[in-house]
């Protein structure tokens, strides 16, 4: 059962990444809706073949329940896909499922830019309707969607990898960003490509920092400033004063181009406790398209597990998948590219399906070092026990 289990996560996990590479290209897939009910049976079928306590079946409940009365609210589903494809990553090496996102991921994007580079499949540029004019594609859709890919990569590579990183690799990340922001003139993309690099360096050679709560604390924090920003700017009518029209300019239009939408698109009066079928419209900001296409209390769980995820982190002494889940959090503010029917674009949801259990369940957390240091449980080949004899997860 666990090797059945096991070969229906890791194809339903590829199928879902393929149709990520798909959905960049300038091809309409008229098959997506169907893939994305095959990938949910491989799921499901993991999660049936799989070991869970009363109290984590307890709460995959709770959380399906609430998925579901959104879909019937919603007429959504990816909210109900959500929670199966987290409860499938028990058991796996999200590890190795990251690896398998990057390369399939990187080598699909490279396809697409030499595929339209070569005239034969997609465009390497558009005409930018604001003051952008010229903006290079390279067959990605859409020139913020071709840094964002670059982005989202880098920071995942440096998730995998920063073990063997020195400084010249990062380095060699910031003359690609530069290389690249010239003829996609993505300054979101950028700006975020900073920031992933400033803290993956302050990670790296600073051992206090990685290591301090406070760190941690900051980040949670931030995150639900970026949550708060984005209610306050759904809650507001167009133009409502200097300050709101600042931040609008500042972010590029993106306000406008919301409450431009018919009926108002994203703004607070829009919104409902499980959303409705018609909140439907399609606008940058990833928060309040968070809370207006699912709902409020939908919106709610998944910022606070989110929150609680951040600190996981810290309590399993992983400060890189920190940083990659607080890029990937502070860049949904403006952009809504993990807020999407793709779960293989998010790699946040990655370590939240291998963290999960650790956040809901204590008896499922994973000792820390200095209790296997101390002897209070013991490593065996394949488990770590404690000393009653009785297994602890790992």
């Amino acid at each position: 059962m666990a090797q059945i289990g096991r070969t229906c996560f890791w194809a339903g996990l590829l199928l879902e990444l393929l149709i990520v590479v798909v959905e960049v290209s300038s091809w309409t897939n008229p098959f997506e809706g169907q893939l994305f009910r095959v990938t949910f049976l491989l799921f499901a079928v993991k999660v049936l073949c799989s070991r869970f306590s009363r109290r984590e079946w307890l709460w995959l409940l709770f959380f399906g329940v609430l998925a579901g009365i959104c879909y019937l609210c919603s007429d959504r589903d990816e909210a109900v896909r959500l929670v199966v494809f987290c409860a499938a990553f028990r058991d796996v090496d999200v590890k190795k499922a990251l690896k398998l996102a990057f390369f399939v991921t990187l080598s699909g994007c490279l396809v697409l830019v030499f595929l339209a580079a070569a005239g034969i499949f997609g465009n390497m540029y558009i005409i930018d309707d604001g003051d952008r004019g010229l903006r290079y594609t390279f067959g990605l859709g859409h020139p913020n969607a071709c840094y964002c890919l670059f982005w989202a990569l880098s920071t995942l590579g440096i998730c995998l990898w920063h073990e063997k990183m020195k400084a010249w690799h990062y380095g060699l990340i910031a003359l690609a960003g530069i290389l690249l922001f010239l003829p996609t003139r993505s300054r979101t993309g950028f700006l975020f490509l900073v920031f992933t690099l400033a803290l993956s360096l302050l990670l790296a050679y600073q051992k206090k920092a990685r290591e301090a709560k406070l760190l941690y604390a900051l980040g949670i924090a931030a995150v639900f400033a970026c949550v708060l920003l984005s209610v306050w700017i759904a809650y507001y009518e167009p133009y409502q004063g200097p300050f709101y029209t600042y931040i609008d300019r500042f972010i590029t239009g993106r306000i406008t181009s919301m409450n431009t939408l018919e009926g108002g698109g994203g703004m607070l009066r829009n919104w409902s406790l499980f959303s409705r079928p018609e909140n439907i419209k399609y606008f940058d900001l990833g928060y309040v398209r968070l809370f207006y296409w699912y709902g409020i209390i939908p919106g709610a769980a998944y910022v606070i597990m989110y929150a609680l995820l951040l600190w996981e982190c810290r309590r399993r002494k992983d400060p890189f998948g920190f940083m990659m889940l607080l890029s990937f959090a502070l860049y949904t503010m403006l952009e809504a590219h993990f807020v999407s029917v793709y779960m293989g674009r998010n790699y946040a949801l990655f370590l939240m399906g291998a963290y999960w259990g650790g956040i809901v369940d204590r008896r499922d957390r994973a000792p820390s070092e200095e209790s296997v240091q101390k002897g209070y449980v013991w490593k065996l080949p394949g488990m770590l026990v404690n000393q009653r004899g009785k297994k602890v997860c790992g």
